[in-house]
């Protein structure tokens, strides 16, 4: 028997791009059978009646005990459910689920109708619902998007919850397995849907709590994809960069770019005394002198560093964007970033069609922006410690990565 839960803030940004993500991941948790899906925040971001629009015609489940209208203080959500299981062997199991978000006491929005949404403290919420839930249960899952601290204060102040699954942000429990807070076991399972925690429950006698043991499935490309789900994946993907890619082509054609010419760095002997930085032919040339960008791009360092360049230019990192716009993400920013230089930096990369001489992972993106260095060539500058890789390198998106393995390809 199995039971899929998801335990709040999975929706995407409140614009458009994020809204064909959000839709993308509640048709996936449908197709997939979720039983149960506590509500957080980030779910209501666009507003109640949006989140209901998108919502409408699903069959899913959705809860949350501290949504809640101000007039009243009724619950926006079911607070909880229960849920009955049979086993194998013919055992039934009642289940009650009970969801909870990080409270904001500055969260307020207006419901159809007029009427305010704001946001119960979570321990009040506890208190409220779990003594009515505990005795027409005999098992209490809490579905929580709660810091650790917030989560040790909800368990230590109301007693019947027999087992949390919880996410906050990258938090993950050690090795997947179960912490322990007020006596209460706990699994974090961490952010952006690269890990599925699950815990495993073995019945033994009736009156007995079940033994738990607890997992954390590291979804990396040795599991296959399912044709169907992956198809919708790829649609929204589609969707999702076209959507960014007309955004970044009205911007331009509203606020043309003005992206300076890379400079060169003259020899000391051309300048009559320290080095010197020629501005495009015919305007002249400017000693010791910054450009308008700090970022002078490759072109700019193959002048005096052309061996590096050349190692520069037969690498991965040369060609970063490009394995982005074959697979339809290239204006996709939580990819982008790790595949240009200076994204979302003062004058770093913006997009391919306004900032076309910042794309791909130059020499800047790990060194830091070169204007100083070129103003005087005296002063330090350019130095990578090893954990500067790891900035893009991380486990989740480069799993394959090894430092010294893949330094031999780009060692310079």
């Amino acid at each position: 028997m199995q039971v899929l839960v998801e335990t709040g803030d999975f929706s995407g940004e409140p614009d458009e791009a994020g809204r064909i993500k959000t839709e993308n991941l509640l048709e996936g948790m449908q197709r997939l059978g979720y039983d149960v899906i506590n509500l957080g925040e980030r779910e209501l971001a666009g507003g109640v009646a949006q989140f209901r629009e998108l919502t409408g015609k699903l069959k899913l489940a959705f809860i949350n005990a501290n949504f809640v209208y101000r007039d009243n203080g009724e619950s926006l959500f079911a607070p909880y459910v229960i849920r009955e299981y049979k086993t194998a062997s013919g055992r039934s199991l009642k289940v009650g689920f009970l969801g909870l978000d990080a409270l904001n006491t500055a969260f307020t929005k207006e419901a159809p109708g007029g009427r305010a949404v704001v946001m119960r403290d979570p321990v009040d919420a506890a208190k409220m619902h779990v003594p009515a839930l505990r005795p027409r249960v005999d098992l209490l899952v809490l579905l929580a998007n709660l810091s650790l601290r917030d989560l040790t204060t909800v368990l230590s102040s109301v007693k019947g919850v027999d087992l949390a699954l919880v996410s906050y942000g990258a938090r993950l429990s050690e090795s997947g397995k179960l912490e322990s807070l007020s006596g209460v076991p706990v699994l974090y399972s961490g952010d952006q849907g690269k890990r599925m925690g699950e815990v495993r429950l073995s019945l033994g006698k009736k009156a007995a709590p079940p033994a738990m043991q607890s997992h954390q499935i590291f979804l990396t490309r040795r599991y296959p994809s399912e044709p169907a789900m992956q198809a919708l994946v790829d649609k929204a993907i589609l969707r999702v960069n076209e959507v960014n890619k007309q955004a970044a082509e009205r911007l331009a054609a509203a606020a043309p770019a003005s992206t300076p010419a890379p400079l060169i760095i003259a020899p000391s002997n051309r300048t009559g005394g320290g080095p010197g930085i020629y501005a495009p032919p015919g305007q002249g040339i400017v000693p010791g002198a910054g450009a308008s960008s700090p970022y002078a791009t490759a072109a700019t360092c193959e002048t005096c560093h052309a061996q590096e360049y050349e190692v520069y230019r037969n690498s991965g990192h040369a060609h970063a964007l490009d394995t982005l716009t074959k697979a339809n993400q290239d204006f996709n920013a939580e990819c982008v970033k790790c595949h240009v230089t200076g994204f979302d930096q003062p004058n770093g990369f913006v997009n391919a069609k306004q900032t076309p001489d910042l794309a791909n992972v130059q020499c800047e993106a790990c060194h830091g922006n070169g204007s100083a260095h070129l103003a005087d060539l005296t002063k330090p500058f350019g130095r990578v410690p090893p954990r500067t890789c790891f900035t893009c390198h991380t486990k989740e998106n480069s799993p394959d990565f090894v430092f010294y393995k893949y330094w031999d390809k780009i060692k310079h």
